[in-house]
């Protein structure tokens, strides 16, 4: 192959593509842009709000208010809660006219002063952001009445609560930085650089074959002293280069995001809310090592998915058949991703990294989170850089089959 050529419909690719600014928008500007939002800004949105529930006074609703102990009722407005008597505990909650309702049944305090156990009923909504962690401001506050009543009962036996505890759990955190930094949501990372190393290229890919196809221009190339193989190589090229500047730019957004999130956001938070922003990755960063080892994976991620698009859009008649043909291609990168949220629990071994896409995903989930080994690394990449080469060897057995070419 001649290296010259290959530039030539490289460039032409690329400058075609170009003409329109919806690549430059969809490339560069978007990935920078709205995935640090979407992955930080998730964080920051959750912190707030718990910082806010745990802050703002709620009104919960509660059934037999006149049953409920002074002692307990006091718990709960230190937890920034303040009662209010409904008539129907389910039908309050279900309404939304408070976010948790609490039943006293009569007698509570007489049961709990003679000794007794006695129960309480919470109504809440399962899934409901604010009923859960308003749901979890009484359970704390019924706890500390809890041990107030224990505390007072062992007192008048003459006993020392500590008798209750006899062995205290020190929590050590086994986690490294990279993983508490990568948080919960470290998983969008590798997916939504895939997604848009898909979403990036496939433009480019579509227009250089069936786009061509629709124009008639593709008979002109063909006829040209240029090889099938230089054209293949050619268009392969241009295609990987829109896919990877949107995976950069991905990368870059993350970083950029992370550094403003730790530098900016999370001095000015509270306590509480910084915790749930640090759990929920909005601390993310990495080093010199592990951005090369994505770029790496990105690279060849986008060499595969430049290989597949044109693989398959080459078979298309249209620009719009040949949409339809890739729209199914994000299950590739859906799919995976629904892996990575499980992968602790299904506990994942060394031969899902010889299935391309999947294994990319999780390699580079694993340099997120500090854990990647070099074992890995290699399966990864020569599993998905051999995928590449049988790809692009089918794309060129179909650019030289005339039924392919020819088929509007």
């Amino acid at each position: 192959m001649r290296p010259q050529h290959i530039w030539v419909i490289a460039k032409k690719e690329i400058v075609s593509t170009l003409r329109d600014r919806r690549a430059l928008l969809s490339n560069i500007l978007i990935p920078l842009l709205l995935l640090p939002v979407i992955m930080l800004g998730l964080p920051l949105l959750l912190g707030g709000l718990f910082e806010r529930e745990a802050v703002t006074v709620t009104e919960v609703g509660v059934v037999g208010a006149e049953n409920v102990p002074p002692a307990l009722r006091a718990a709960l407005e230190a937890q920034n809660l303040a009662l209010v008597e409904v008539e129907d505990a389910t039908a309050s909650v279900q309404a939304d006219e408070v976010p948790v309702a609490i039943v006293v049944p009569p007698g509570f305090e007489t049961t709990i002063a003679a000794g007794n156990d006695a129960t309480l009923s919470l109504h809440a909504k399962t899934g409901n952001m604010r009923s859960e962690l308003n749901v979890g401001k009484v359970q704390q506050a019924i706890a500390g009445f809890q041990q107030a009543v224990v505390a007072e009962r062992l007192d008048r036996a003459g006993l020392d609560p500590s008798v209750l505890q006899p062995v205290s759990v020190n929590m050590v955190d086994a986690s490294s930085a990279a993983e508490r930094g990568s948080g919960q949501l470290s998983w969008l990372i590798p997916f939504f650089i895939a997604l848009w190393t898909l979403t990036g290229g496939q433009m480019t890919a579509i227009d250089a074959t069936a786009g061509e196809k629709e124009r008639g221009t593709l008979e002109v190339l063909l006829v040209s002293p240029v090889r099938r193989s230089e054209v293949v190589v050619g268009k392969f090229l241009a295609t990987l280069t829109f896919g990877l500047s949107a995976a950069i730019m991905a990368i870059v957004g993350y970083l950029v995001g992370g550094a403003i999130m730790r530098g900016v956001f999370l001095p000015l938070m509270g306590e509480d809310a910084g915790q749930v922003v640090a759990v929920m990755g909005g601390q993310f960063s990495a080093g010199i090592g592990a951005v090369g080892l994505l770029l790496v994976s990105a690279v060849l991620l986008a060499a595969f998915v430049a290989a597949l698009l044109l693989s398959i859009s080459l078979f298309a008649r249209s620009f719009k058949e040949a949409q339809s043909y890739i729209a199914p291609l994000s299950f590739l990168f859906v799919i995976p991703a629904l892996v990575l949220q499980f992968k602790d629990l299904i506990g994942l071994g060394d031969g899902l990294y010889f299935i391309p896409v999947l294994n990319v995903l999780i390699y580079m989930d694993d340099v997120v989170r500090g854990v990647a080994s070099a074992n890995q690394m290699l399966i990864t990449w020569v599993t998905l850089t051999a995928a590449t080469v049988v790809l692009l060897a089918f794309a060129y057995r179909n650019f030289k089959r005339e039924s392919v070419i020819f088929r509007t």
